[in-house]
């Protein structure tokens, strides 16, 4: 989801799309973005609404740039080494991924307003700044992995569910979930006119034996945005600014459940026999999405010692292409022979949505040349994400999504709070904390940020170093049940990053 950090809380069930994509999931995950930043605003924990004066502002607060008095460029690489520990029916499994990125590239040119001869030089409209900017809000790198042994059910009984509800095509020609499903020998229609699980069902003939159950996913991708911004400073009071976001989402997914047990399946004679099964149901999806956003924000000096700011970011509209498929392999050993293979099915979908527009206020108190104290926070309502028809993406299907978006998520409030000391003429140390509200409902939490940070200025040039700590924890079930009792995965996601920034005044 990491927000930024691929601290994704989604607390959604059931991931898969069994035909159509259920797209309420994939939004939130896309909405869950925040600007790049400096290191230095990273190590106040994102607390910039009221600062000013840093190159954060271009993608953040545009009325920040209005403080400039010169011309200044900066780049911020980042490593962020995530961590995922997965507990699984009392079973835990640790996974680990690394990257390396840029989070940050941005200029802002000066440009000093001229005054009538005569007027005070400090009075009226001084400066009208304009900004550049490339930033990456979000990364969705992650490895997840999860297994147990389930002694209750198996993804069997959800084939069986979708085979009830959706129907399913006896020629062997089928091309839905359910369809592999019955051609692989893991669900039958039984005589009292229901398809059933050949794993568990009570009362006919299943083996109900434990099953082993496993999940591996791997993400990568990320959201971007080049951003342009301008910010004026009337009077060296109040600073406004505007600025123009064009987005770009990039992500992938490949997930694996596999199952291992025992099926009561025919065999070759037509003779009812027990046999072991090693079944893997995969998913592959690629998305790929652009979009633009507007901002606008203050910022308004009562006194030089505090700063008051607020921003304003309009929702960010999307349009999409997705291309999703899934298949079902199952290999029997035991007793009966032979391999079952469905899919796979690819499913190529195009649609648009808009994320929920953000609001944030913060004030910055001032410490003489020694240093300040800061601290903001943003509402967002996640309950107003709406998504729109497209190719493959039909009306009913998108009324549902928008009605589980509607029940499922919530408004939220992050809070961001940080200071910086100077401790030396050109040394700085920073330190923040950050709250990312919980945007679900149920079962998720909120996600954790602690960051730290040196800064050193020398001449035109200055140097900043900061580490943050992220961690959260997300629900997850590999898939639903009608009758409940689904298993359910905690996800304990750790993730340890390291930002740079380079910069230069001109």
């Amino acid at each position: 989801m990491k927000i930024k950090y691929l601290l994704i809380v989604l607390a959604m069930v059931a991931i898969t799309k069994t035909g159509f994509a259920q797209f309420s999931q994939d939004v939130l995950r896309y909405s869950l973005s925040e600007p790049g930043a400096t290191a230095r605003i990273k190590a106040i924990g994102n607390a910039g609404t009221a600062i000013g004066g840093d190159l954060s502002s271009v993608s953040g607060n545009p009325a920040g740039i209005g403080f400039f008095t010169h011309t200044e460029g900066s780049i911020t690489p980042e490593f962020n080494s995530t961590g995922v520990n997965g507990t699984y029916l009392g079973q835990s499994t640790n996974s680990n991924s690394n990257t390396l990125n840029f989070n940050n590239a941005s200029v802002v040119f000066y440009s000093k307003l001229n005054t009538p001869a005569g007027t005070d030089k400090g009075k009226g409209w001084l400066s009208l700044n304009f900004g550049l900017g490339y930033n990456r809000s979000s990364d969705f790198y992650e490895n997840i992995n999860y297994q147990g042994t389930n002694k209750n059910n198996s993804i069997t009984n959800y084939f069986a569910d979708l085979a009830n509800t959706q129907g399913v095509d006896p020629s062997g020609n089928g091309s839905s979930l359910q369809d592999f499903a019955y051609g692989n020998g893991l669900i039958d229609l039984y005589s009292n006119g229901s398809y059933l699980s050949n794993v568990f069902n009570t009362g006919h003939g299943a083996p109900n034996q434990p099953v082993n159950q496993s999940d591996n996913t791997i993400r990568q991708g990320g959201q971007t945005e080049f951003s342009f911004a301008v910010g004026g400073n009337y009077s060296n009071k109040l600073y406004l600014g505007a600025g123009l976001g064009i987005a770009n989402i990039r992500y992938t997914l490949s997930q694996t459940f596999t199952e291992i047990g025992s099926a009561n399946i025919l065999d070759q004679n037509n003779n009812p026999v027990v046999a072991n099964f090693n079944s893997a149901y995969s998913q592959v999806e690629s998305t790929n999405g652009t979009g633009f956003n507007l901002r606008a924000g203050f910022i308004y000096k009562p006194i030089d010692e505090i700063r008051i700011g607020g921003s304003f970011t309009s929702p960010t509209w999307y349009t999409m292409q997705d291309d999703y498929a899934e298949g079902l392999t199952t290999v029997y050993s035991g007793g009966a022979t032979g391999t079952g293979i469905g899919g796979p099915t690819d499913y190529q979908t195009t649609y648009s949505f808009h994320t929920p527009l953000r609001v944030s206020g913060g004030i910055a108190v001032f410490l003489g040349h020694s240093g300040f104290i800061t601290g903001d926070i943003e509402y967002v309502d996640y309950s107003s994400i709406r998504t729109s028809t497209g190719d493959g993406y039909p009306t009913d299907n998108v009324n549902a999504d928008n009605h589980d978006i509607e029940t499922n998520y919530k408004s939220t409030a992050n809070i961001h709070v940080g200071g910086e000391l100077k401790v030396e003429d050109d040394l700085y140390l920073r330190a923040g904390y950050g709250v990312q509200g919980d945007p679900v409902k149920n079962f998720g939490t909120n996600i954790n940020t602690i960051s730290g940070g040196i800064g050193y200025r020398f001449s035109a040039y200055y140097i900043d170093f900061t580490y943050t700590n992220v961690n959260g924890t997300q629900q997850v079930s590999p898939y639903t049940i009608n009758a409940g009792g689904a298993p359910v995965a905690s996800l304990d996601k750790t993730s340890n990053n390291v930002f740079v920034t380079l910069g230069m005044k001109f």
